[in-house]
């Protein structure tokens, strides 16, 4: 059985063919899908963690209970001031914008 399918880029009906033939866009399923996961791997390995992102996830996740307190304590705190840099932000853009 034959499938068609529409191009989404220059809306040409394409039998089944794994590449537009007017605009040479990526129709198949299978190819679209290996490159969404080609850049995620590749996401993956550029972004590693740094020290300080270890440190924090190491005090988030650890089973003492006052070093999870005082992690969730400085997340708060960090969250608030960074809410209230974002609002200063917003209102000057938002003044002069």
């Amino acid at each position: 059985m034959s499938v068609e399918r529409k191009c989404p880029s220059c809306k040409q009906w394409n039998k089944d063919e794994d590449y537009c033939v007017a605009c040479g866009t990526i129709l198949s399923p299978q190819i679209i899908e290996e490159n969404r996961e080609k850049e995620r791997e590749l996401t993956r390995t550029v972004w590693k963690k740094t020290k300080v992102d270890i440190f924090f996830e190491k005090w988030k996740n650890t089973r003492f209970l006052p070093l999870k307190i005082i992690y969730y304590i400085f997340y708060s705190a960090w969250m608030i001031v960074m809410g209230v840099a974002f609002l200063f932000a917003y209102l000057t853009v938002g003044v002069n914008g």
